[in-house]
């Protein structure tokens, strides 16, 4: 791999580890199992995406790390049916329009 293909896949790597810090912040099994997977897929890239190219598989990994950020929100039971969801400032929020839109099309 050259020189800026492993820059590339380190800095997707450390985007990898800080978006499962933030997603899984509270969950250290999901956080453990999460990062395991990141490790063995940089260990053995070919052996699960066989057909990708490495930079197909860096950017495979950066919009892993984007979609954990915005779109996975964990939540943890407070009381019989109260939940603490742990909502960040990379979390995005949606509106609800598409969805109403999109239902008034069918």
């Amino acid at each position: 791999m050259s020189n800026n293909l492993n820059k590339a896949a380190l800095t997707a790597y450390r985007h990898g580890l800080r978006a499962t810090r933030i997603a899984f912040k509270n969950d250290t099994r999901m956080l453990l199992a999460s990062r395991n997977e990141m490790r063995q897929n940089m260990i053995n890239p070919k052996e699960k995406y066989p057909h990708l190219t490495p930079a197909k598989r860096i950017q495979l990994l950066e919009d892993v790390a984007a979609f954990l950020l915005k779109n996975v929100v964990q939540g943890q039971k407070v009381d019989e049916n109260v939940f603490h969801l742990n909502i960040h400032k990379d979390t995005e929020l949606g509106d609800n329009e598409s969805t109403k839109t999109s239902c008034k099309k069918h």
